[in-house]
């Protein structure tokens, strides 16, 4: 029977969350993924059928508290509790604040913010039976304002406030990290609709980290457990 961590994941088909799954599996650990891309999900099953890790998978939308909670159950049932929770799911428009579209805004808040406090919400409980950990997907947005991208920086600013209530209040029983990753090679930056900055902003992000570095971060903060915690990580492009 599989003894590795149970780590439950949002947005697990692909980018961070795939190459993170990917890593914690190749490690041993049991990982419930969900996201909105059943096929996707699928696909990495079959690839993954391999390794020694577990992989379980159900659709499932951040946005909707209904959703999220049955997978959090269906996890839980599966095995028994949840020693990780990582709200990995979210994304980014970049724009000029006065040519937003309000839309934008407001998906950014449903993913980035409002997705992460239903996957807590849901899963929190579980993770302080178990003394365990709570990895945040944080950015160097959560420090830091860049023009062009004020909504987003904000949504990053409140994933890492609720990573240090986390820390202030289940201080006896779960440890917390926030990931702080810059630009990462992934297909992040084609959601922006604004076609002028998404070119301009290409080459970064063609240039930055892959996800595989971030997801290594991510194995390091769950796998510390009862050594110490990693209360952030800010990750950067090798740019020498």
């Amino acid at each position: 029977m599989n003894s590795g961590q149970r780590i439950f994941l949002t947005g697990a088909s692909s980018g961070i969350g795939q190459a993170t799954a990917q890593a914690l599996l190749t490690r041993g650990h049991r990982v419930y993924g969900v996201a909105r891309r059943g096929e996707e999900l699928a696909q990495n099953a079959e690839q993954w059928k391999d390794l020694p890790g577990e992989w379980a998978w159900e659709v499932a939308d951040v946005r909707d508290p209904d959703s999220i909670r049955a997978a959090v159950t269906h996890a839980v049932e599966r095995w028994g509790g949840l020693d990780a929770v990582v709200p990995n799911a979210g994304l980014g428009y970049f724009d000029p604040l006065p040519q937003a579209r309000l839309e934008d805004w407001l998906e950014m808040v449903d993913i980035n913010i409002k997705g992460v406090l239903n996957t807590l919400h849901a899963a929190l409980p579980h993770v302080a039976q178990a003394k365990g950990t709570v990895v945040n997907i944080g950015s160097l947005a959560a420090r830091q304002v860049f023009p062009n991208s004020g909504v987003y920086c904000a949504t990053k600013h409140a994933v890492l406030a609720l990573s240090e209530s986390i820390r202030l209040e289940y201080r006896d029983t779960i440890g917390v990290t926030t990931i702080n990753p810059g630009a990462v090679n992934t297909p992040f930056i084609d959601l922006t609709p604004n076609a002028e900055l998404r070119a301009t902003y290409r080459p970064q992000f063609d240039a930055g980290m892959a996800p595989e570095f971030v997801a290594d971060a991510i194995v390091l903060a769950i796998e510390s457990k009862g050594r110490g915690v990693f209360s952030e990580i800010t990750l950067r492009p090798d740019n020498r």
